[in-house]
């Protein structure tokens, strides 16, 4: 069975209607790229201020389920992951002007004590199958890890471009001073 044939069958819908909203599908995407590409600064807030609501919601969603099953044994696990997720998702919401290198080191900080609390926790209470809870855990402590790394050098570059005198402006300054000081002496030799 071809692939086209299996969705017809699965979703109940005829060919033609699936390619009509995948071609919307596409179109959408080819506008709403060109205007972040345009917009890139409007853009860029707004991913960080949907990415900030979108953890607010996980996390008032994770917490509610976390009292729905307290009496499971990873209860306290999800129940901690939820307020933290929450809490790191209201940031970006009350400030989101702070940008995208902000969302990079909050992103790291999070991945880095929450693959923590859930190694630590996974190995303390030993629920079914608390192995890929831990190995989750632990690859979220090296993502986190790797995007600190990121954001020490690109603070390190950041600093030494504020500390050091920017030769271009030298050298343009420079060159405007050599420019109006010609168009001055040659004034004055024509008597202007």
């Amino acid at each position: 069975m071809h692939s086209q044939t299996m969705s017809t069958l699965a979703t109940g819908e005829s060919d033609g209607n699936v390619r009509g909203w995948a071609i919307v599908a596409g179109i959408t995407m080819v506008v709403l790229g060109t205007a972040a590409i345009l917009y890139d600064v409007t853009a860029t807030l707004a991913s960080v201020f949907l990415f900030g609501w979108l953890l607010l919601l996980a996390g008032a969603i994770q917490t509610v389920q976390a009292f729905q099953v307290r009496t499971w044994s990873g209860f306290f696990l999800y129940l901690v992951d939820g307020i933290i997720r929450a809490t790191v998702g209201t940031l970006p919401v009350a400030y989101p002007g702070s940008g995208a290198l902000t969302l990079t080191l909050m992103l790291g900080f999070y991945f880095i004590v929450g693959g923590l609390f859930k190694i630590i926790v996974s190995m303390i209470l030993q629920f079914p199958s608390w192995g890929w809870s831990a190995a989750s855990g632990l690859v979220s402590v090296a993502l986190g890890a790797m995007l600190a790394m990121q954001m020490a050098g690109v603070w390190r570059v950041v600093h030494r471009l504020r500390r050091r005198p920017r030769p271009d402006l030298v050298w343009l300054g420079a060159a405007d001073v050599r420019h109006r000081g010609q168009e001055h002496v040659a004034n004055l030799t024509r008597g202007d």
